[in-house]
């Protein structure tokens, strides 16, 4: 089983980005799916995203922290960080967290 950390802005269609949210719910069918960014906004616009997102986050920490903390609590597979590259597809530095905490890291526009 593997973890897959979704950053929202610029990533997840309800803010402006190409994941449809479907995707996510595939997804949640063998694996555990999260939201590692603006998860307010989602649990606002998603009505039933309690059905299918394990967790959300983070709250009062980076996300480098976040993700670490996940890493240390929950055992899987694989872990996996879905956003943004600062500066090249988006405004925050997800590759950069993902990277400082171990997590594999997958451009919003590569796991369609």
């Amino acid at each position: 089983m593997n973890i897959y950390a979704f950053d929202v802005d610029e990533t997840l269609e309800v803010s402006a980005g190409p994941i449809q949210i479907t995707k996510l719910r595939e997804l949640a069918k063998e694996h555990i799916v999260g939201l590692c960014g603006n998860w307010a906004l989602f649990v606002k616009s998603v009505r039933d995203w309690h059905t299918f997102i394990s967790f959300v986050g983070p709250m009062e920490m980076t996300k480098e922290a976040f993700l670490e903390q996940l890493a240390t609590h929950v055992k899987a597979d694989n872990y996996f960080m879905i956003g943004n590259i600062l500066g090249i597809s988006g405004a925050s530095d997800d590759k950069g967290a993902a990277d400082k905490a171990g997590w594999q890291f997958i451009k919003e526009n590569e796991i369609i």
